[in-house]
């Protein structure tokens, strides 16, 4: 059976054939779920170039998140989702085993090099604690700081005044924040401001901020930090071992 016979999808009764999906994808340069079976097949085989294991608890573990982030709490209910897949429990086990491993391959490609990558990255892992008031004029945006150093009560005025309503009904407070998680006009003044203080504006996004430094912390390695830089070591891996894998897409839709 050919690709062009296989139903990848139905819309009100019109049938898309599997070649049709994957034509589309090559043309957009998007193979998502090809890409992400590349990242399975290389994790699988450093798991067994380094006799990485995932034990019968590990796995069924691992089936029981599954069943919880799918809310699949009955039997029944996997046995039934499973059948409208055309899958079966197999699948189910090798998807878990899998999931183990990527953990622990992580931790293994990880192993070492904490300390040193937090060392020479100190700075990406510091973190402030900011509220915002945004709007959309320069001159709105001076009056409110004005404001705000005369003792007007910040929470008060990003209420009233701020345009970001996923902060203003919280006062503006938008949490903490790493320097990759805050546009570079704003890291350049909080991370070297002392909490209390207000700056701004500044245009971000022909938008107008007026920030107020609410906590300053330092970078630490605790277990929040170590977990970040063990994904980051993993991926920076993955991406490596993608470059160099002898991997090859045959044109699919053309084979019987």
């Amino acid at each position: 059976m050919s690709l062009d016979q296989v139903i990848a999808l139905q819309i009100d009764g019109c049938n898309f054939s599997l070649a049709t999906v994957l034509r589309s994808a090559q043309m957009q340069g998007s193979f998502g779920a090809i890409h992400d079976y590349l990242t399975i097949a290389l994790i699988a085989a450093y798991a067994e170039e380094h006799r990485i294991l995932a034990s019968q608890a590990e796995i069924q573990e691992a089936v029981t998140d599954w069943r919880v982030a799918n809310s699949l709490y009955q039997a029944s209910e996997v046995k039934d989702w499973m059948e409208e897949r055309s899958l079966s429990m197999a699948d189910l086990a090798e998807f878990a085993r899998i999931e183990v491993l990527k953990e622990r391959v992580r931790n293994h490609v990880a192993a070492g090099k904490v300390e040193r990558y937090f060392a020479e990255h100190r700075s990406r892992f510091e973190e402030v604690a900011l509220s915002q008031i945004v709007v959309n004029e320069r001159g709105l945006a001076r009056e409110l700081k004005f404001k705000l150093m005369e003792g007007e009560e910040f929470f008060l005025l990003a209420r009233t005044f701020s345009t970001e309503e996923s902060s203003k009904f919280g006062g503006g407070y938008i949490g903490r924040k790493m320097r990759a998680q805050l546009p570079l006009a704003i890291t350049t003044q909080a991370f070297r401001s002392v909490p209390g203080t207000i700056v701004g504006p500044l245009e971000i996004d022909k938008k107008f901020y007026v920030v107020k430094i609410e906590e300053v912390n330092p970078a630490e390695l605790n277990a929040d930090t170590r977990a970040r830089i063990e994904q980051i070591l993993f991926e920076d891996w993955l991406t490596a071992r993608r470059k160099e894998a002898n991997a090859y897409m045959p044109q699919l839709w053309a084979q019987d």
